[in-house]
């Protein structure tokens, strides 16, 4: 896969969230919750700068739909407070999901999540443990939360 590195991102200042860590901020049960919310706080402070892939903002917005209801906390709103700034894929982040399509047990979400952190030169911020072997094995920037 092609690597497009930013400069700020190999100080670890730039990171991409998968749909799994916006969910684990969102439920205080998840394993990672603390971490996660250490996290938010830094991007809040412009510690450091977080994304998230509209396409993995899709799968929050699903899996968290009984959450909003419940509490009428919409995660867009809480993602814009924490300034974590949404990407829209273009379509170099769509050929490189695509090109991720032979990684086992990834959804096509998270082979954007992927996708947008390469594209990004930043980390993957992920729960899946899965995932995190992917991108260490594709010598990716990957932490497990």
């Amino acid at each position: 896969m092609r690597r497009g590195r930013a400069a700020a991102s190999r100080s670890g200042s730039v990171g991409v969230l998968d749909a799994g860590v916006v969910l684990a901020r969102l439920d205080r049960r998840r394993r990672g919750h603390a971490i996660v919310v250490e996290l938010f706080e830094r991007s809040r402070h412009e510690q450091t700068r977080l994304y998230v892939s509209i396409v993995n903002l899709a799968e929050v917005l699903q899996h968290a739909r009984e959450y909003t209801d419940a509490t009428g906390l919409d995660p867009v709103t809480l993602l814009a407070a924490y300034r974590v700034e949404l990407h829209q894929p273009d379509v170099d982040v769509a050929r490189r999901a695509a090109r991720l399509a032979s990684l086992d047990d990834a959804s096509l979400a998270d082979r954007f999540a992927v996708a947008t952190a390469d594209t990004l030169g930043a980390r993957l911020f992920t729960t899946e443990a899965t995932l995190a072997s992917h991108c260490a094995r594709l010598k990716l920037p990957v932490t497990r939360v």
